[in-house]
């Protein structure tokens, strides 16, 4: 019975399913067109509608398929065929799995052997990706089509749930005070616990909408399952950040590397001084752009000891608390990134200067207090785990550890462009330097670390192939830059990247009992 009402639905959608299976290789073909550098501006505002396309259209079949045979009523003529609901169930699921998704997975394997990656490294990838495209977009998608009995239904009930988790949303900032605060992982390498709780509570709550509806016809029950399944899925996006990283901290691949790291703060730093007088960074312009809330900026001098040689140490995240001689928190927030690395040998020691950015309603308030400063450090320690070395001018080579990379100068002269790919996940934190092989020069380094501590089955990006990329200045247009490492040099050059994976996560406090918040506002 289950192939029965799986061939005619196939005979009734067939037309349907070739248009929606092309639509999914439009975006994997733009996307092995744009190749590495994506220089076609045409390919590159056309993939975003490509990507929409193929979304919707996949959603549309969804619901076309399960819709055949509508639960909701008491019309439908498979009620008085002898159809068992197992056997419904279990047609709807494999045409969706092995049709719909099945053409997803096609194109992204296409998308990596067209790239140039081997079989099974663009399968495992197209695999991974579609994992949790299955279990966040076509499923639910099943699940609504489930509770609806034609397409208009489906439309106004996506509408719905979509509109229900932005007033959850809109809830939660009220409640919270500030987006800050509402998604404490958001942005950093924990972020994938976020996702895995997103893809179990939804696997479980499509699996009971479709018990319900398929075994019970209990439409107005599965309905309401419906919206608490958006209601979770929206607290899964506000996972605390004690809970996930304590989580994070049992996944550690060596416990006890960081042990010996300690912070400690060093006032004979002095203030922190802006180079070449600048007196705004580019972030702080966007935000000034942008109308964002003026803050000022407070950098407070550190010593960090015990970052072995070869490795880098980045704070996940920092949260700060000035406390008043009350003993009340005045203020609370999070710190600016902080990143210390330990290139080759060293002896562990290494100063830096940590930023918070601090609201101006709020210094002005503060800035004369004398307050106790309380920073929680949330630590990542990574150790190098390969370097590799691509020639300046037009290097494109492939490595098990990076994929595929290549380089070539910008077109105003001024850089280096590097550009990788990786079918799947790719290495996520790296430090880039240009170098002259022959003279051993370089130029500073420039840090491309953005973690994400996800296992390589979870892919959340739009696209199964994983993307690196950096900039290398070798000229400074105006002339008040010079490089050790210049364009004369280039074809004697070449850019190392060296790849780091992590080891050990962890936390450290910092207390410091009495600071003055205008003392430390940056020159």
């Amino acid at each position: 019975m289950v192939w029965h009402i799986f061939k005619k639905d196939w005979k009734l959608l067939w037309p349907f399913f070739l248009v929606v299976a092309a639509a999914q290789f439009i975006p994997a073909i733009i996307h092995v067109r744009l190749g590495l550098f994506g220089e076609n501006l045409m390919l590159v505002r056309l993939l975003p509608a490509a990507l929409a396309i193929a979304v919707f259209g996949a959603a549309f079949l969804v619901v076309s398929i399960v819709q055949q045979d509508a639960i909701p009523g008491i019309r439908q003529d498979w009620l008085v065929r002898p159809v068992r609901h197992r056997d419904l169930l279990l047609a709807k699921v494999l045409f969706v799995l092995v049709l719909v998704q099945g053409a997803n997975v096609a194109a992204d394997t296409f998308q990596g052997l067209a790239s140039g990656f081997p079989f099974v490294h663009s399968l495992s990838a197209a695999a991974a990706h579609n994992l949790f495209f299955t279990t966040t977009f076509t499923l639910p998608a099943l699940a609504l089509a489930s509770v609806t009995s034609n397409m208009m239904e489906a439309i106004i009930g996506g509408l719905t749930a979509f509109c229900g988790g932005i007033a959850v949303s809109i809830l939660a900032v009220l409640v919270h005070g500030g987006e800050q605060d509402l998604y404490p992982t958001n942005g950093t390498g924990e972020g994938w616990l976020v996702s895995l709780a997103i893809l179990l509570s939804v696997l479980f709550g499509v699996s009971a909408v479709l018990g319900i509806q398929y075994f019970r016809r209990k439409t107005f029950v599965a309905r309401s399952l419906v919206a608490m399944v958006v209601v979770l899925f929206m607290l899964c996006l506000q996972m605390p950040w004690k809970p996930a990283f304590a989580i994070e901290q049992r996944l550690s691949a060596n416990p006890g590397a960081g042990r010996s790291v300690s912070i400690a703060f060093d006032p004979s730093l002095g203030k922190f001084q802006r180079p070449s007088g600048i007196t705004m960074s580019d972030e702080e312009m966007w935000k000034h752009l942008r109308g964002e809330e003026a803050k000022t900026d407070v950098f407070l001098p550190l010593h960090v000891t015990g970052v072995p040689s070869d490795a880098v140490l980045k704070a996940d995240k920092s949260q700060i608390r000035l406390i008043g001689s009350d003993g009340k928190v005045a203020y609370s927030g999070n710190g600016e990134d902080l990143e210390v690395r330990q290139e080759g040998a060293s002896d562990g020691q290494a100063t830096i200067y940590q930023e918070t950015d601090i609201p101006d309603a709020v210094y002005s308030r503060l800035k004369n207090r004398s307050l106790r400063l309380e920073v929680d450090y949330s630590l990542t320690l990574f150790r190098l785990s390969s370097a590799n070395g691509i020639p300046a001018l037009g290097g494109d080579q492939r490595a098990p550890s990076l994929g595929w990379c290549a380089t070539q100068v910008n077109e105003s002269g001024t850089d280096i462009e590097l550009r990788c790919m990786q079918a799947g996940k790719g290495a996520t934190c790296a430090t880039v330097f240009l170098e002259n092989i022959s003279t051993g020069l370089r130029n500073p380094i420039r840090s491309a670390c953005n973690p994400d501590y996800a296992p390589r089955f979870e892919v959340t990006s739009e696209d199964p192939m994983s993307r690196f990329g950096v900039n290398l200045p070798f000229r400074d247009p105006s002339g008040l830059a010079h490089f050790p490492v210049d364009g004369p040099q280039l074809p004697k050059s070449q850019v190392v990247v060296r790849l780091y994976q992590p080891e050990d996560h962890f936390t450290r406090h910092l207390m410091i009992p009495s600071v003055t918040l205008q003392d430390w506002e940056s020159k």
